[in-house]
């Protein structure tokens, strides 16, 4: 790939998802052709929307000839609350993520970009960097993790086509699952209900999905290397983060629970601001603070 900036073709499977809509959006917003593949919808005349499933190959490699694109990012994962982390549709996601990726190859494109997590490196591993950090198998999903970006790294070099593989930190943004941790804080609040919190103290890398779409066309467009750590280089401590949510959309306070932490066993995650990401100049277009307004 001679010439990154010349790539304006893009085809996105889970393009309806949590990062697969921002991603899109985000793609478009720089004059990218985007395609979408998805379970869905059938061929669209303009070929823009193809019927394409993870698990069926002969769908992927038809939308792939119709489409042609020169980048293909897969955001498809299993994110089944509470129950991904033991799941083991986690190595089913794992292999049919390479298969595609080498399907994607064998049909001309140039680069093939997955989304990693940043617990590959552990629950709280402290300041991450993929060059110096240490991967950790914490669990089913942690391991798929791990195996699918060294396993994408290695299809990049034997087709000697370009990979990334985006470890995204804490994301948050709209149209999250109303499971997780900011969309229930602000419904329990609404409803004037208490929210316990554990662990209040633990630092974490949040960072919104508009934020994660940019870092990926930056990693794209700039040539990184494939292991990217997708975060904002901040941490924000649970607690700041919940007492901030409450001042901007003007909740009682009061009504969190914060567990006492032990001395001395805060934890930490968070994007060191040595990463190749932060440290070539990309940085959030807005604040944090701005990014919990905009999800009013």
């Amino acid at each position: 790939m001679s010439d990154a900036l010349e790539i304006r073709k893009i085809a996105v499977l889970g393009a309806s998802g949590f990062l697969g809509v921002p991603i899109c959006n985000f793609f478009k917003s720089k004059g990218w052709e985007v395609c979408i593949f998805s379970r869905k919808t059938q061929i669209g005349p303009l070929h823009n929307e193809l019927f394409a499933d993870l698990f069926d190959p002969k769908s992927l490699e038809n939308s792939l000839n119709i489409a042609k694109p020169n980048v293909v990012i897969s955001t498809a994962w299993d994110t089944e609350h509470g129950k991904f982390w033991t799941n083991e549709a986690n190595i089913a996601y794992r292999d049919a993520t390479l298969k595609f990726a080498a399907l994607s190859f064998e049909a001309g494109v140039e680069t093939f970009i997955g989304i990693g997590t940043g617990f590959e490196y552990g629950s709280f591993p402290g300041i991450c960097e993929a060059e110096t950090s240490s991967l950790v198998e914490s669990d089913i999903y942690s391991k798929s993790k791990i195996e699918t970006g060294l396993g994408l790294k290695a299809l990049g070099e034997k087709y000697e086509r370009k990979t990334h593989w985006a470890r995204v930190f804490q994301a948050f943004g709209p149209n999250e699952k109303l499971e997780r941790f900011i969309p229930s804080l602000i419904t329990n609040l609404t409803k004037e209900a208490k929210f316990s919190i554990r662990a209040p103290d633990n630092e974490m890398d949040w960072i919104h999905t508009t934020d994660v779409a940019s870092a990926i066309v930056f990693s794209l467009e700039n040539n990184l290397n494939h292991f990217i750590d997708v975060g904002t280089g901040v941490g924000t401590s649970v607690r700041g983060l919940s007492e901030l949510i409450c001042r901007e959309f003007d909740l009682d306070v009061s009504l969190l629970d914060f567990s006492e932490q032990v001395p001395g066993h805060t934890k930490r995650a968070v994007v060191s601001p040595r990463s190749q990401l932060l440290s070539l100049g990309w940085q959030p277009t807005e604040s944090l603070r701005n990014r919990i307004r905009s999800l009013q």
